[in-house]
């Protein structure tokens, strides 16, 4: 699979920096610190957080989500705890 980089790289620390990424669909989320970092999806309508997981150290993973749905990085579970070192590209995809 080759992915196809459709926006420059931004950070969303904190569900007040919580963004649509450009309103991707396809996300790819990079952890560039030594430690590992909480991605929280929310609904974009209402602020309900419907997905999180944790991303290991300097490790990269695509995401989807819907177009309306942001998408931010923390560094405890809860949400909180700046985390601006991770990067968030809207990608798509080509043959």
């Amino acid at each position: 699979m080759k992915i196809n980089p459709l926006n420059i790289a931004a950070t969303a620390s904190l569900t007040a920096g919580a963004s649509t990424i450009d309103r991707a669909q396809q996300v790819l989320v990079q952890n560039t610190s030594s430690a590992g970092r909480y991605i929280h999806v929310e609904e974009g309508s209402t602020g309900t957080r419907i997905a999180s997981f944790y991303l290991q150290p300097n490790q990269s993973v695509l995401i989807r989500k819907d177009n309306n749905d942001e998408i931010f990085a923390s560094t405890a579970v809860a949400g909180t705890g700046a985390a601006a070192d991770v990067l968030f590209t809207k990608t798509g995809f080509y043959a």
